[in-house]
């Protein structure tokens, strides 16, 4: 698990995904809305790829710690995060402050 923590923090990810981002929000009155949106998906794809390592980090981090160990955490901090994340995009509505958050 380590070795996959430390190629995602090596791979200068999150440093580039801000420089987009500021760019992005630099030049977003004077891009079309095709090139804002296109902007967008992009961060929701580079998004999605990141969480994806996350995910097959915390999977093997959990497999790590045996059969039941890691359970408690994820019951209590990952689910209610998902179902609520979950609920508020099927319902079409923002993500608001009444999410918990996954920090503890």
């Amino acid at each position: 698990m380590a070795e996959n923590l430390r190629k995602l923090v090596s791979n200068d990810f999150l440093r580039t995904m801000y420089e987009n981002l500021e760019r992005w929000q630099r030049d977003y009155n004077t891009n079309s809305c095709d090139q804002n949106l296109s902007y967008c998906l992009e961060f929701i794809e580079q998004v999605a790829k990141m969480q994806g390592q996350l995910f097959g980090i915390l999977t093997t981090t959990a497999q790590e710690g045996g059969r039941y160990d890691g359970v408690e955490v994820i019951k209590s901090r990952l689910l209610p995060w998902l179902e609520a994340s979950f609920t508020a995009a099927s319902l079409g509505k923002p993500i608001d402050s009444k999410v918990p958050s996954l920090q503890a």
